[in-house]
């Protein structure tokens, strides 16, 4: 049975969270020490040094690990990512996601106006809410977007919308695939403006 690129970063994921029965609790304190190498393009506060590069200030600490997991099972691609993941323990993710999950969150960053309601237009249009968060601030595996950069998320959604990146479930890949560029633009403006 040939399983799909989704259906392999499920399996992992199940893997992973099978093998947290035994593991020791997440600590922030090692994980800041675990992140130097991450310093360099997300930052100690984890607010990235490039608009292209996610911040990770006060995302939830299992979006963090589960983009870790993905990026060490290559079935996410980014940078070096893949690399430095590789290197990590399933230890090492959650304490690094327990280090930048306790940060404060990024500031809301401003923008054309008519843009971000558009953007919250089609939010609510498309239920983003559901999954991540009133304020785009993020839940359990699902990412916060507010105070992202707007290049970062366009970026995003135009790999999700294309396929060039999965998603776990093709809940994304779905919501994404009738977003013209525009619309991508709109909603990447209205996430940013939050906080």
């Amino acid at each position: 049975m040939k399983l799909t690129i989704s259906a392999k970063a499920t399996l992992v994921v199940a893997f992973f969270m099978a093998g947290l029965a035994n593991a020791a609790p997440p600590d922030a304190a090692a994980g800041k020490a675990k992140a130097q190498t991450c310093f360099a393009c997300h930052g100690e506060s984890g607010i990235s040094v490039s608009a292209d590069i996610p911040n990770l200030a006060a995302q939830p600490s299992l979006s963090i690990t589960y983009q870790l997991i993905q990026f060490r099972g290559q079935q996410r691609k980014g940078g070096a990512m893949e690399i430095l993941a590789g290197a990590l323990t399933d230890q090492d993710m959650r304490d690094i996601a327990a280090y930048y999950s306790a940060l404060p969150a990024p500031l809301s960053k401003s923008g054309n106006s008519e843009k971000i309601a558009k953007g919250q237009q089609i939010a609510s249009a498309q239920y983003c809410n559901s999954c991540h968060g009133a304020q785009f601030q993020g839940q359990k595996h699902i990412a916060r977007l507010a105070g992202q950069s707007p290049e970062y998320l366009i970026t995003q959604l135009k790999n999700i919308r294309s396929g060039a990146r999965i998603d776990m479930d093709g809940t994304m890949g779905s919501a994404a695939r009738g977003l013209s560029d525009e619309d991508i633009e709109a909603l990447a403006a209205y996430a940013a403006s939050l906080n």
